[in-house]
């Protein structure tokens, strides 16, 4: 008599995941993700700060890219600053981007390099990549209906990775805030 499989679909050897594991995981492997950038990104140093085996990691994720897919995915959406002064919070979101390029000048080369390497990457960062805080804050000061303002959404994080490859040193200046905010504000409407 032949016997029957019992196992039930879904299953799976070894323990059961723990949900709040995984969320840690993936919290870890985001903040070194922002840390090292991809090329210095390692599976045992996830392991090592969310305290675990790299045994749990991969019986999540089968592979870095993998883990890295799932902590882009989880980065929350960037918010602009709202106050009673648009032209202070447009300089609040440029100082920002500045400050995060000059701090990590690799990090996004590194994700451009594995993006053109691994189309899911590609498609992540893709989907989950919006200049809408830019934009939002930039319309507070230049008007929503203006013709340009798709394209000076994209000045800062343009110029900011631009110089993050060619002149780092560059980043870490007043005078480029400066030069940004004032390319952007000299198609304020005049009133």
């Amino acid at each position: 008599m032949k016997q029957e499989n019992t196992k039930q679909p879904g299953n799976t050897r070894g323990r059961k995941r723990d949900s709040s594991r995984t969320d840690a995981i993936v919290k870890v492997a985001l903040s070194l993700l922002l840390e090292v950038g991809f090329d210095r990104f390692r599976i045992q140093d996830v392991a090592t700060k969310a305290g675990c085996g790299t045994g749990a990691i991969y019986r999540r994720w089968p592979t870095k890219e993998s883990l890295i897919i799932e902590a882009i995915k989880s980065m929350p959406a960037q918010e602009a600053p709202v106050t009673d002064e648009p032209t202070t919070d447009l300089k609040t979101v440029i100082e920002k981007q500045c400050s995060q390029a000059s701090e990590k000048p690799d990090l996004v080369p590194g994700l451009v390099a594995a993006m053109r390497s691994d189309k899911e990457i590609e498609a992540v960062v893709k989907a989950g990549f919006s200049l809408e805080h830019y934009r939002k804050t930039i319309a507070r000061t230049i008007g929503e209906d203006h013709e340009h303002l798709d394209l000076l959404a994209e000045i800062t994080p343009a110029v900011t990775l631009f110089r993050s490859v060619f002149t780092p040193e560059s980043l870490n200046s007043d005078d480029m805030v400066e030069e940004i905010l004032s390319v952007i504000t000299s198609f304020k409407p005049k009133t």
